[in-house]
């Protein structure tokens, strides 16, 4: 897949809506508020437009820019279940992107 299509793939991915009730539900944790899933939903954006950004300048190493994407991610104001159910919403744009989710270290 070239990086092109990989982007449209990945701007498609961005109008998902995500951490719905029963998403929460499937999880077994309770919903966190709606301003807070309101951060989620950026913080999904934010990865998706950073991939789309290495994507775009045809970056050597995807895999380590993503790798260093998350050693700076700053997710103190995300519980751990919250922090979790991010991580797993975004390995699909990191699939599209053609990351290997197996060698990262979140």
């Amino acid at each position: 897949m070239t990086n092109q299509e990989r982007i449209a793939q990945l701007e498609a991915y961005k109008i998902k809506d995500r951490f719905t009730l029963p998403d929460w539900e499937d999880r077994e944790v309770e919903q966190s508020s709606k301003a807070k899933i309101a951060q989620m939903k950026k913080e999904v954006l934010r990865f998706t437009n950073f991939l789309m950004q290495q994507l775009t300048a045809n970056v050597a190493d995807l895999q380590t820019q993503a790798q260093q994407f998350f050693n700076d991610w700053d997710n103190e104001e995300f519980t751990q279940d919250e922090t979790e159910f991010i991580v797993e919403v975004e390995y699909e744009a990191m699939r599209i992107a053609g990351i290997k989710i197996d060698d990262l270290l979140i």
